[in-house]
């Protein structure tokens, strides 16, 4: 199985002086990965803002890239990212449950119409996984939602990797790629709890499903580049042993 690797800009959040966002997407770039843009870079807040469309559509021209949502949980704002990702070439906007007004008391019209929009842009909605049993009723009540998973989050919940792979397989679009170490995350694969045989069959259930989806890490120990590259070297291992 090959994975479309991109680079989460959450993960430049962790460090100083990083430098401007054009200068880090350049070199996200010239490494041959494909990137996430989050709703800010450090002091320049909501990107997703109309008057930086030019600015993105620049970036990004040349690149496969998906957008991380954020903001007020309205449907103005979230119109507002799917616009940003038709208009700069993103497949897909990542939203939490709470931004999609799924959590408690779940608003499934809201939802629908959020989803229904970015279908009509050619933008594909992906919730972020918290608990299994929320993202299966989201699922049943919000036609064209697809999952972007997770794969740290899977342990902070009660069900385990392959509960949570055999309910949505067919649902997920999108992965965010970490590890975790129990009470903290988003650390290479390979380094935390995570065993090797989860790893595999989410792999192995993904590739039956024909996945084409991108594998975005949301890693920071060390700097984000180095931590692709020794992600890159762990799944290279784990397929060809698969």
């Amino acid at each position: 199985m090959e994975l479309k690797y991109r680079i989460s800009l959450w993960n430049y959040f962790h460090y100083h002086a990083v430098g401007s966002l054009e200068r880090v997407v350049d070199q996200i770039r010239k490494a041959g990965y494909g990137v996430e843009i989050w709703p800010n870079w450090f002091e320049e807040q909501n990107l997703f803002d109309p008057i930086f469309r030019p600015r993105l559509r620049a970036l990004l021209s040349d690149m496969e890239s998906s957008i991380h949502g954020g903001g007020p949980d309205t449907f103005e704002n979230h119109k507002m990212q799917i616009d940003t990702a038709a208009e700069t070439g993103s497949d897909v906007v990542v939203v939490h449950s709470g931004h999609m007004r799924l959590g408690e008391n779940p608003d499934f019209s809201f939802a629908q119409e959020v989803v229904d929009y970015a279908r009509e842009r050619d933008v594909t909605i992906a919730l972020e996984n918290g608990a299994l049993p929320v993202l299966e009723r989201a699922l049943e009540n919000v036609e064209g939602l697809r999952i972007c998973l997770d794969v740290g989050h899977v342990y902070f919940t009660p069900d385990p990797m392959k509960s949570f792979v055999d309910s949505l397989r067919k649902h997920i679009c999108h992965l965010h790629i970490q590890d975790t170490l129990g009470e903290m995350d988003h650390y290479v694969p390979g380094t935390g709890i995570i065993p090797r045989e989860d790893w595999c069959y989410l792999f192995r259930c993904l590739d039956e499903e024909g996945f084409s989806g991108a594998a975005v890490l949301e890693i920071r120990p060390r700097t984000p580049l180095q931590d692709a590259e020794l992600t890159k070297r762990f799944f290279d291992d784990l397929f060809e042993a698969m």
